[in-house]
């Protein structure tokens, strides 16, 4: 029996904590508290980071690769410790509710042994197709489940549908969620429309849109998408007789968009009179109670990690008795006031850092095989999608070592010694 490469070993521990974190736990009942495996998920995250770290010692390519994406993690790193530190001493968390409640922070760390995997590889495209026919298989489980409550009156998968409460509904139908890989996805799927011209992912595409509109109905994620797309058509090819001609193209579509009402009609689904103004209301009111909090505090680390396991973190967090300012409705905003100043660097790096990696290198070096292109519509998502749908946010971490692994890998590298 020959031996078990480490890479394969690594690929098979994300697939199955991509499985768990995109919701297959909550279609086969596992034994025991979710936080539980979780904070298994997050130490062994840990121990893969600390043992790719180590092998970069005696492989020049792999510590290349690793460099600048340490750099970032070890700031982001003691950002999260000082956070921990202060939450701590402003609201009284014990050593076990800290963990709980940070427990999700290290999930990034899982960007070590993804950057090992596309390293060995010396390709990020063959096990981010894994990660992407993962996804979308419980995409598809999702959308049946979707179809079959609302339209079959049929119940399956109750803890999947039901994941964010009974109530979590919109013109009558009940909603489920994208999950936290959706950004990548979408991005897999635009480089093979655009860049491959594969006739699946069209399909895929198509699929993709349906889902957002009929079982999210989140109206931002569905504008960030449809940017994308439109940017992803843009960058996919190198010509600028091409780009020139296709920008041409974006921008009739534009014109013609506004001038048919359809800017209007953008900005009355967040008016605070329109159909989901109420949605809107209580963003701003949310807004408004943790600035409000920051600037009667002078708290210039934010508020720091809030929870319901003390009664001083809780009286910041309860709205009423059925309902909470919840930080996770404000998007980039909510990172603002739970990191402070800190989200300078905690944000600022990380899209410095892509900005300059994926656009400006591009100027001086050319990447084969549209590998650009997937690049940049990770980035423009991530950014823009960031907007209202924070990246650290509990629910959306699981993408972070995906976008990391992604911006900091550098394709077509030296020849990669196989371990």
């Amino acid at each position: 029996m020959g031996k078990v490469k480490v890479s394969q070993l690594f690929k098979v521990i994300i697939c199955a904590v991509t499985l768990y974190t995109l919701g297959f736990d909550k279609i086969i009942t596992l034994p025991g508290s979710s936080f539980v495996y979780e904070i298994l998920i997050a130490a062994i995250g840990v121990l893969l980071a600390l043992y790719v770290k180590n092998k970069t010692r005696s492989n020049m390519n792999l510590r290349m690769q690793c460099k600048a994406l340490s750099n970032y993690l070890m700031i982001y790193l003691v950002i999260i410790l000082i956070e921990m530190i202060y939450s701590v001493i402003a609201y009284g968390y014990n050593i076990v509710q800290l963990l709980i409640i940070t427990r999700k922070y290290f999930y990034a760390f899982y960007s070590y042994p993804i950057v090992y995997i596309f390293t060995m590889d010396d390709d990020m495209y063959k096990f981010t197709k894994t990660i992407y026919w993962t996804s979308m298989f419980l995409l598809g489980i999702k959308f049946i489940t979707w179809y079959l409550y609302n339209f079959k009156g049929m119940t399956v998968f109750s803890g999947l549908l039901f994941q964010y409460s009974e109530g979590w509904t919109r013109n009558g139908f009940m909603r489920m969620d994208t999950g936290a890989l959706f950004g990548i996805v979408l991005c897999v799927t635009l480089y093979y429309c655009f860049v491959k011209k594969q006739l699946l992912y069209w399909l895929v595409l198509a699929f993709l849109y349906i889902y957002l509109i009929f079982v999210t109905q989140y109206r931002f994620q569905l504008i960030v998408t449809i940017v994308l797309t439109a940017y992803g058509y843009y960058c996919s090819t190198d010509s600028n007789r091409k780009k020139n001609v296709k920008l041409m193209a974006i921008s009739f579509i534009i014109i013609a968009f506004v001038l048919f009402g359809g800017l209007d009609y953008i900005l009355n689904l967040f008016s605070l009179n329109g159909m989901d103004g109420g949605s809107t209301a209580a963003r701003l009111l949310t807004i408004d109670h943790y600035w409000s909090l920051i600037k009667e505090k002078n708290a210039i680390l934010g508020v720091g990690f809030l929870s319901a396991y003390t009664n001083k973190a809780f009286s910041i967090l309860r709205r009423s008795d059925t309902d909470r300012f919840w930080l996770e409705d404000l998007g980039i905003l909510g990172g603002i006031f739970t990191f402070g100043i800190l989200s300078l660097l905690l944000y600022g790096k990380l899209f410095f850092d892509s900005m300059k990696r994926t656009f400006a290198s591009h100027r001086i070096r050319k990447i084969e095989g549209g590998d650009d292109c997937l690049k940049k519509c990770v980035v423009v998502y991530m950014i823009l999608s960031c907007i209202l749908l924070n990246i650290f946010d509990a629910q959306r971490m699981w993408c972070m070592p995906f976008y990391l692994s992604v911006i900091y890998f550098v394709q077509n590298s030296l020849k990669t010694q196989k371990q």
